[in-house]
Parts: structure tokens; C-alpha cells; sequence
């Protein structure tokens, strides 16, 4: 009996060695880019930190599962396979660093909360030395992937900024439109622009003329996969690639799939109308459903949707920030009068006009497009007018 007890008592995917029950480790390794997995540096580093760790501890490595994915994707083939093989057989999954796992603050603790918070199974992170059964090892992992989120997002701006520079230097950046091709930029070789691509640009004056004669898109794209022509992408030339292909270059205009009462122009005016109210953009969502606004596609608008029409609205081109919020500012007060509350009108703090200009689409001095609270106030105190005044005057 108390050897059937003790057998029962053994955990489950444990092995054992003697009398010394041996912990089933799972490893899991991470690289963001192809590059970094062609070379194959940094994962056979965490790969060979993993199995010196285990060798160290007396585990038992089971598996190391990797990844070539961005860390704030939360679904990922290898982290998938390594948390179902801990669950399955395993008692620790370790990793490099914390950001190998995750650099998604809600993700990392969708995972604590998932597999490790009732301490059947164990997190270690090599580098950073912190177990998790405990208060401050939980604050301090808290801590370290605020960074970890921080450095991802700043990274994704100084990106989306060298990007800009790239485009307003007058060079192209990413895949050539169909029609164009690219090649070294004669100031620059290091840099690509556009030129024509005679091939493509006379497959597009087929399709213009196929339309005017009325053939169908189903028609032109038997036509060109007969003709050998080679498509934009795929294999060969569909109904759906040469109608996108001729939205893109403006031959057509899509068709609304909802009959709708109101038209674009009046949608925009209502969504900048709520915007300068100092709605955020999920509210314009809200308030437009409610109204009875339909959108193109789709039943009901949508944070991302609101998102995407704002950015086509030309006000900021023709507002600088400062009069933008001074506008705002000055309706809000006069609904706020007209309304006839007995308090005087409080001006929303700095904090939210930051989040209003940002949403707005309105880039900082600097270029970025993420405000400050510490900048809204300069901006209203005038500091920025003649770099705003410049930008205009050289815009018309």
C-alpha cells in the first residue's frame, strides 16, 4: 500500500533516476527576422544556453521548439508546440530571456495565468535569474517586459520614420506597384526609384481596351494565362487579382454592397465633427452605428475602420495643431454653456489631447507621430507656431 501511495504521489512526466526524480524540460528559442535564422547565431546561442542550464541542474531536455516571429505575436507554431508538450509531459519550460517568450505585456500574463500561476509547472528564464513563485520576482517580471514592449514599439517607430525620410528623399521603399519596376537611384545607388516597366504597362493597356470592348474580367484573365502572360503575384492570372488590379489603378470604383442613405462626403463631415468634439475614434464607432451610418462593407463601424476614413480626411492639411484643439476646445465650451451646467467649463487634460492629436494624425516637430502631454502644452502656448506656419506655407 505505501508503495502504490508513493507511485501515485510521483508527477506526472517526471522520469526518475534511482530515487532521485529527474524534472522533463522543454526549451523554447526566438529570432524576429530570417536574417538572424539564416545565420543561425543567436538561436544555436539560446539553444546552447538552454542545454548547458539543464546540464548544470540535472534536467532532462525533452524538446527545444523555436520560432523566426516577432515577439508581440501572440500566436506562434513553435511556442504553441512547446506549451502543449509542457502541459503534456514536461515541468519547466525554459527560455533565454523573458522577451524570447513574449515582449506583449497582456500576452505574458495571459501565459502566467494559463500555465504557471498554480505551480505545477515552472518559467526560467536564464539571463534574468528570477523565479516567479514569489511577489517581487512577478514585480520585477512586470517590469522587465514594460521595457521589452517599449523597445518593440520604439523599434516599430524608427522603422515607420526611416520609411518616411526614405519616401519624402524622393527614393520608393517595398514591392513596385505593377506597371513600375525598380532600380538604383542615380544620386544613391543604395537606394531604389521607380521607373516604367514596358512589359506590365502594356498589359494594363490590354485590359483597358478589353474593357471598352466590353469583355469581362473572367474573359481577360483566360486571355492572358493562354497569352503566357505572368501574373503580379501567384501562378496564374484570377477573376479577383485583375479586378483589384484595375480598383488599384482607378478603372473602376467599388461598388457599395450596402444601400446606404447618407454619402461619403456626409460621413466625413460627421466623423470630423465628432473628432473635434474630442470623441476618440472607438466612440465615433459607437455614436455612427447608433446614428445609423453604414459603411461601405461590413454592417457596423469599427475602431479600425473610423481609423482608416479619418486618415483620407484633408482637415489636418489645411489645420495646424494648435488651431485644430483651439476649435475643438471652443465648441466643446460653447456645447458645454448652451447645455447649462452651473460649473465653468473644464478643459480636458493634457494627457487626453495628446490622444486626441495623435489620433488625429498630426506629426509632432519632430516628426513622430505619437504626442506628449508636455508637448500639447507647448503646442498651446505657442512654442511651436512658427515651425507649423513654415510647414503650412510650404505645403500650399
Amino acid at each position: 500500500m505505501n508503495t502504490r501511495a508513493k507511485r501515485s504521489a510521483r508527477p506526472i512526466g517526471a522520469t526518475y533516476e534511482g530515487n532521485v526524480s529527474v524534472r522533463r524540460a522543454i526549451g523554447y528559442v526566438r529570432v524576429s527576422t530570417d536574417m538572424q535564422a539564416q545565420e543561425g547565431i543567436s538561436l544555436e546561442a539560446q539553444q546552447a544556453a538552454i542545454q548547458q542550464y539543464c546540464s548544470l541542474h540535472g534536467l532532462k531536455l525533452v524538446t527545444i521548439c523555436q520560432d523566426v516571429l516577432s515577439g508581440g505575436k501572440d500566436q506562434r507554431p513553435g511556442l504553441q508546440d512547446a506549451l502543449r508538450t509542457l502541459q503534456r509531459s514536461g515541468d519547466v519550460l525554459i527560455v533565454l530571456k523573458f522577451d524570447r517568450l513574449s515582449r506583449s505585456i497582456r500576452h505574458f500574463c495571459e501565459l502566467y495565468e494559463t500555465y504557471f500561476k498554480d505551480g505545477t509547472k515552472e518559467l526560467v528564464a536564464i539571463r534574468e535569474s528570477i523565479r516567479l513563485d514569489s511577489a517581487l520576482g512577478r514585480a520585477l517580471i512586470n517590469i522587465l517586459l514594460v521595457f521589452a514592449q517599449m523597445e518593440r514599439e520604439a523599434t516599430g517607430e524608427r522603422t515607420r520614420e526611416a520609411i518616411h525620410h526614405i519616401r519624402q528623399s524622393g527614393y520608393h521603399f517595398g514591392k513596385a506597384p505593377y506597371g513600375k519596376k525598380t532600380i538604383p537611384a542615380p544620386d544613391n545607388p543604395r537606394m531604389k526609384v521607380l521607373v516604367d516597366d514596358e512589359a506590365e504597362l502594356a498589359v494594363i493597356a490590354q485590359l483597358k481596351a478589353w474593357a471598352a470592348q466590353d469583355v469581362g474580367i473572367t474573359e481577360m484573365a483566360h486571355r492572358l494565362n493562354a497569352a503566357g502572360t505572368p501574373p503580379p503575384q501567384g501562378e496564374r492570372w484570377t477573376k479577383s487579382l485583375i479586378y483589384n488590379l484595375r480598383l488599384r489603378l482607378s478603372h473602376i470604383q467599388p461598388r457599395p454592397i450596402n444601400e446606404r442613405h447618407h454619402t461619403d462626403e456626409e460621413l466625413k463631415e460627421r466623423m470630423v465633427d465628432l473628432r473635434k468634439r474630442g470623441h476618440t475614434q472607438a466612440q465615433i464607432a459607437a455614436i455612427l452605428n447608433e446614428l445609423g451610418f453604414l459603411p461601405l462593407k461590413g454592417r457596423r463601424f469599427t475602431e479600425r475602420s473610423v481609423r482608416k476614413l479619418l486618415v483620407r480626411c484633408s482637415e489636418t492639411k489645411l489645420l495646424t495643431p494648435r488651431r485644430f484643439l483651439e476649435a475643438m476646445l471652443e465648441r466643446m465650451r460653447q456645447e458645454h454653456e448652451a447645455a447649462g451646467h452651473d460649473e465653468p467649463f473644464m478643459r480636458p487634460g493634457y494627457p487626453r489631447l495628446a490622444k486626441v492629436l495623435t489620433e488625429a494624425g498630426y506629426a509632432t516637430p519632430r516628426g513622430r507621430g505619437h504626442w506628449w502631454p508636455g508637448q500639447v502644452q507647448q503646442l498651446l502656448e505657442g512654442r511651436f507656431d512658427h515651425y507649423y506656419s513654415v510647414r503650412s506655407s510650404s505645403a500650399l
